[in-house]
């Protein structure tokens, strides 16, 4: 078990992304106990190391993939840092979605998502589906609702996916937001699909391939010469082709 003063002498290291999965869950456990609206959240938390090791593992190997320097080291060696933003909230997304699968409390999912709210910046409900390759890049102030997610999805700051009378969005994977973009309602989004900035699209079939630009129904569409995933990641090969009908 991860002493106070194990945690403590971690300030020293240079490599936080490079610790050892035990560190990663001490840690983490360490910032929902602070962040927590209610007190003892962290010991709280210690019966569900099996499932948060499977979400650092899954993040472990996304993370293997890409290609910044803060997701994986020169040598090739993913990076895990729970004290990177980016690398909390996609902790957090895989862990708590997870969580309530498993129909953990409530009120502790509810502290989760405080922390996803407060300390992330992010609007990600526990109740969202689990997105696989998803980056939220410096995402402040965005909110990911409900919704149907193919694999990669890229987020930047104040973008929103939600719904539109009840309806919610179809994406089909390899989406690029860009600040201030939205999809909204009973929208179908292709695959590779780039959104400039303050796009906004409502109740709209976006084919693949294309590059969106305006607002509600004066979109228009340019190609995308350029794969939306080769952004981040190193290769495409892995990304599982299925995404939803």
């Amino acid at each position: 078990m991860t002493s106070p003063a194990d945690l403590a002498s971690l300030i020293d290291s240079d490599s936080p992304g490079t610790w050892a999965p035990e560190l990663i869950w001490a840690a983490f456990r360490q910032i929902m106990d602070r962040e927590s609206p209610l007190p003892g959240l962290g010991a709280r938390l210690e019966p569900f190391e099996a499932v948060f090791r499977g979400a650092l593992d899954k993040i472990t190997a996304e993370h293997r993939r890409c290609t910044a320097r803060y997701y994986r080291d020169a040598d090739g060696t993913p990076l895990v840092n729970p004290l990177n933003i980016e690398h909390l909230t996609r902790l957090l997304q895989v862990f708590t979605r997870r969580l309530f699968l498993a129909e953990a409390p409530t009120t502790l999912l509810d502290c989760l998502f405080y922390v996803m709210r407060g300390r992330c910046g992010l609007n990600l409900f526990y109740r969202t589906q689990e997105i696989d390759l998803f980056f939220p890049l410096h995402a402040l102030g965005s909110v990911i609702g409900y919704g149907e997610f193919g694999p990669f999805i890229a987020v930047t700051q104040n973008c929103t996916i939600g719904h539109n009378h009840g309806h919610y969005p179809t994406i089909m994977g390899g989406l690029w937001m860009g600040p201030g973009s939205s999809v909204l309602g009973k929208s179908r989004i292709g695959r590779n699909v780039r959104l400039a900035a303050n796009t906004l699209v409502v109740d709209r079939h976006v084919p693949d391939d294309v590059v969106v630009f305006g607002i509600g129904s004066n979109i228009e569409f340019k190609p995308n010469d350029r794969d939306n995933r080769l952004m981040v990641l190193d290769s495409t090969a892995e990304i599982a082709a299925e995404a939803p009908l």
